[in-house]
């Protein structure tokens, strides 16, 4: 069985303050006029967001919420590849004959972007299956340590959640039909 523990977030508020004073020197080019949406986000929603992150976001506020839900850490290793810290987020149900699901994000996207379903997928319901959902940060993603060397591709980001849901013991599970998920390899039934 692999080595699971419990992963708690905690960005160091030095970390925040670096982002912050980085956000604050932050130079805009100009703007074409009238450009709209043609050359990319528009400048003016760029300073908004800007302005957001640097003064409105409250990271520790949003850090408190996400360690509420059961995260953990183990080491995977894909074929080739050193072995790699890997977060996920593994929220049981409490039902009997849950089936796994394994939530793989979309980039840009990170574990987060279950979390508004999460409820929805693991509670009892008579009319639908409930699931034991299994949201890992890919590698270089979130909280999941990066790649040190060239070559790691969709077969190594796919070889890499599939041995995440063995180690966790489920041989048989299902996946979304998101892009990349069709590329982890059905289980062997």
């Amino acid at each position: 069985m692999a080595d699971i523990k419990q992963y708690q977030i905690n960005v160091s508020d030095d970390q925040l303050e670096n982002l912050s004073q980085k956000l604050a020197l932050t130079s805009f080019p100009d703007e074409l006029d009238e450009a709209g949406w043609d050359y990319g986000a528009p400048l003016a929603d760029i300073k908004r967001l800007t302005n957001y992150w640097k003064d409105g976001f409250n990271w520790k506020q949003e850090e408190r919420k996400l360690n509420e839900l059961p995260q953990f850490q183990t080491k995977i290793q894909a074929e080739g590849f050193d072995p790699l810290n890997i977060h996920f987020l593994h929220q049981k149900s409490e039902v009997k004959g849950a089936i796994p699901l394994l939530f793989v994000h979309g980039w840009p996207g990170s574990f987060i972007e279950c979390t508004k379903i999460l409820s929805a997928l693991t509670q009892s319901n008579s009319s639908s299956p409930s699931f034991h959902v299994v949201a890992p940060s890919l590698p270089n993603f979130g909280f999941s340590e990066g790649i040190k060397k060239r070559g790691f591709s969709l077969q190594q980001y796919a070889e890499t959640c599939h041995k995440l849901m063995i180690a966790l013991g489920y041989k048989e599970y299902g996946k979304p039909s998101a892009p990349f998920a069709l590329s982890v390899p059905n289980p062997p039934h």
